[in-house]
């Protein structure tokens, strides 16, 4: 956007060609924003099935799409284009422009809940008179205040950001070597988000230039190291060192730590507040097959890679046919002598539109060019992944007329099942293996990265069973049938349950959130805090992982619930802040009732189903639309006592 004197003019050439590359119904809002044409508001936007019917997106007739085009070409090329930054600019509209606007990509107009997110994730907050984000409301000095955050990871990154936006001091520790949590841990070959990147970044850092729709590993691992020495945050960050434990001292009310750096030396340090922010996928989970001690050839787990590992010539069994088994195996069938998968549970597989595709010049011109439609082509991308919400709910009308579960639903397991049936078409045999006999989106569903391909290659066997045990050069399946193997590849995930491993936490009563766990997995209130641990705050805590939409928008939720929590602890003369007893068991209560019209625990193998703990209870996503969500955190009233 050009900056306000400046009288540089876009090329109409460039600018035609671009704006066929833009997205239809955002180039319709942002142009609508900036002219009220009424025109634009009559056009009707038309659904589309994305993957598989897993997203909808609004879309426009092409007629219309093209009326949107011209009408923005005009904007963009015209002498009084207003020159001024897309803030000062927002100021100008009114709420009701805004809500049409958000209205084209929803497909109807939004409710105040939609709404209130919305302008949130738009950066329109200030336009509409409101704010949701944590700051002083008076003048203090928060300099003898310490914060220690574990993990630099998105939740470290992310709450450190904003720790260091209102000078609050504080500390990063993290055991890597390296700036990036769960994307400088996971280093295996086609390791990559399947989230489109738009989604999977901060909304406060503005047209990051990715390279790909769905960012690698290392691009991830990047953008975050971007944004902590963007943002001032890398000088507050020790790597190699590790949080061993924390106990809470009720007499002084404070966080008593133990570190420990790479050379297993260990010190105390102290801090008023903790925030976890170690994440779900910190752990790796090893599965304790019988004979793992006398297996003579290498085990390399995908969260424990080992750069060193060359496949080449040899005979490997890969455990896991997950997200990341998907994702490895390709790799795998183009280097080994031959591969052995153990595919202990069918995994619904889906194609997905632009992965591994390059960003084009024409995309980033109008991220760089458009005014505000970086933004809203942003929030647009999380609005279509959040769609993914309806085809989890089941539809008892529907059931009772002789459904299995929803029309959403129902639909995605025949065009996946479709899917299946073309990519697997001469070979029956493992088209039945590959079909699972539960409903999508009970388990997460898994990007197609070339593994319907690999498992047709001479040199790869399927065998659709699990590994029960390891001979000293096999792999023994739950059949009993041995398979020899020159090296193991394991890709068999986190363990999910163990959210603050491996530091331990203890109340001031001496208990470890283990104890107060032990019932029936790990809960708390709004996933973000657990009573009898005060001043400690949990980023992607029990049942925190968004239904659908941008994992990213939830932490920044999360981030600001527990920064605004600092904040009123420190403005209110207290020392110590903590969640009610009877606020976490009115939110765990509603939980669970809402959890009954969900399909998570009822449609896939509670023992094959990471988002299912070992109490049989769905334990990894909230139940919420993340607009309703976002509405509980912000009604937070008489929840918290502060001493």
């Amino acid at each position: 956007m050009p900056s306000i004197g400046d009288t540089r003019r876009l090329d109409p050439h460039e600018v035609k060609e671009s704006l066929q590359h833009a997205h239809p119904n955002v180039l319709r809002a942002v142009t609508y924003l900036m002219t009220g044409n009424p025109e634009l508001l009559v056009m009707r936007t038309i659904e589309v099935e994305r993957r598989g019917g897993a997203f909808i997106e609004q879309t426009l007739s092409e007629s219309d799409a093209q009326r949107v085009r011209e009408l923005a070409f005009e904007l963009l090329t015209s002498p009084d284009l207003d020159q001024r930054p897309e803030s000062a600019m927002a100021l100008d509209f009114d709420q009701d422009r805004i809500r049409d606007a958000v209205g084209f990509l929803l497909g109807t107009r939004p409710r105040e809940a939609e709404f209130r997110l919305a302008i949130r994730e738009l950066g329109l907050e200030e336009a509409c008179g409101v704010s949701t984000r944590a700051r002083w409301s008076t003048d203090v000095d928060p300099s003898g205040w310490r914060v220690l955050v574990v993990g630099a990871g998105f939740s470290g990154i992310g709450m450190a950001v904003r720790l260091q936006e209102l000078g609050i001091p504080y500390l990063v520790v993290d055991k890597q070597p390296r700036i990036g949590g769960t994307w400088e841990r996971n280093q295996f070959p086609e390791a990559r988000v399947d989230t489109t990147s738009y989604v999977y970044q901060f909304s406060f850092v503005e047209k990051y230039p990715w390279k790909e729709h769905y960012a690698s590993q290392e691009e991830v691992r990047q953008y975050l190291e971007y944004v902590a020495s963007s943002y001032g945050v890398t000088p507050h960050i020790r790597l190699e060192t590790e949080l061993v434990e924390g106990r809470f001292n009720a007499e002084t009310s404070m966080w008593e730590l133990v570190l420990r750096d790479k050379t297993g030396a260990e010190w105390k340090e102290t801090a008023n507040f903790v925030v976890s922010g170690s994440g779900l996928f910190s752990t790796p989970k090893i599965p304790a097959f019988p004979g793992l001690e006398e297996f003579e050839g290498p085990i390399v787990h995908s969260a424990q890679w080992d750069p060193g590992f060359d496949p080449t010539g040899k005979r490997v069994a890969i455990a896991g046919n997950g997200s990341t088994g998907v994702q490895i195996l390709p790799w795998l069938a183009n280097k080994a002598d031959h591969v052995t998968v153990f595919q202990r549970t069918p995994q619904w597989i889906s194609p997905l539109e632009k992965y591994k595709e390059k960003v084009s010049e024409q995309i980033q011109w109008l991220h760089d060019n458009v005014p505000f439609y970086w933004k809203w082509s942003c929030f647009n991308a999380r609005l279509i992944r959040g769609s993914l919400g309806d085809a989890q709910e089941y539809d008892r009308a529907w059931q009772a007329a002789g459904g299995l579960v929803s029309r959403r639903n129902d639909g995605l397991r025949e065009n996946l099942k479709a899917y299946i049936a073309t990519k697997l078409a001469d070979h029956p045999d493992l088209r039945e293996a590959c079909t699972p006999d539960y409903a999508p989106l009970a388990r997460r569903l898994v990007v197609d990265n070339g593994w319907y391909d690999a498992i047709v290659k001479p040199n790869v066997t399927l065998i659709p069973r699990g590994v029960a045990a390891l001979g000293r050069n096999s792999v023994i399946a739950a059949d009993g049938t041995a398979y020899e193997c020159d090296a193991l590849v394991l890709a068999t995930g986190f363990e999910v349950e163990k959210y603050t491993l491996p530091a331990k936490y203890y109340g001031p009563d001496g208990r470890t959130l283990e104890d107060v766990w032990a019932k029936d997995g790990p809960r708390a209130y709004a996933g973000v805090e657990v009573p009898g641990f005060p001043n400690f705050f949990i980023m992607y805590g029990p049942n925190g992982q968004p239904r659908g939409g941008s994992y990213v928008a939830a932490l920044e939720l999360w981030i600001d619930f527990a920064a605004g929590l600092i904040v009123q602890t420190i403005e209110s003369g207290h020392r110590r802040c903590e969640v009610t007893v009877e606020a976490f068991d009115k939110y765990n209560a509603l939980m669970d009732i809402e959890m009954e019209r969900l399909i998570w625990e009822g449609e896939a193998p509670k023992d094959r189903n990471y988002y299912v703990n070992s109490f049989g209870r769905q334990n990894v996503n909230m139940p919420w639309r993340l607009h309703d969500y976002a509405q509980i955190l912000w009604k937070s009233e008489d929840t918290h006592v502060f001493a």
